[in-house]
């Protein structure tokens, strides 16, 4: 069954963890700019799920509630023994920490333009260890995806 919740961010991400905790999935339209240009905003709709062990590991896409206690959707780009550590695919050097307990979900797959791809399939693992190398020079191909996208971004968030 698929159930429509409009709520404020924080109000959605407890329900979200709430369906998680339950063994459910959570799907959702991207909002936000963080995980440009692979994640659009408005764009773009993720499927959520709960973890186990061994899902947790340098490229997944994760939601966490971090240390500050914001919610976010980011690429886990560090694991060690006191939790992961997170950056968003459109940011250079800002990251973000989370404990394992932390961890609300892992994202499943995606669906971008009519198309769904897995999280775990080999496309979206090659794309994701690509960006991840690209980190140190990502602010060049940002720039330009920003340039060539930037009336679409104001547009969307207009209205």
């Amino acid at each position: 069954m698929v159930k429509t919740i409009t709520k404020d961010k924080a109000a959605m991400m407890e329900e979200v963890r709430t369906l998680i905790s339950e063994g459910k999935t959570v799907s959702f339209t991207i909002k936000g700019n963080s995980m440009n240009p692979f994640m659009v905003n408005l764009r773009d709709q993720i499927t959520l799920g709960p973890w186990k062990e061994g899902d947790l590991r340098k490229g997944t896409v994760a939601l966490v509630r971090d240390t500050k206690g914001n919610y976010l959707i980011h690429r886990i780009i560090r694991i060690d023994h006191k939790g992961v550590t997170l950056l968003g695919d459109g940011n250079i050097g800002t990251t973000e920490t989370a404990t394992y307990d932390n961890v609300i979900a892992v994202m499943y797959s995606i669906r971008r333009k009519g198309r769904e791809w897995s999280a775990d399939g080999l496309p979206w693992r090659i794309y994701s260890l690509l960006w991840m190398a690209l980190t140190p020079l990502r602010r060049y191909p940002l720039a330009l995806w920003r340039r060539t996208h930037s009336k679409d971004i104001f547009s969307r968030t207009l209205g």
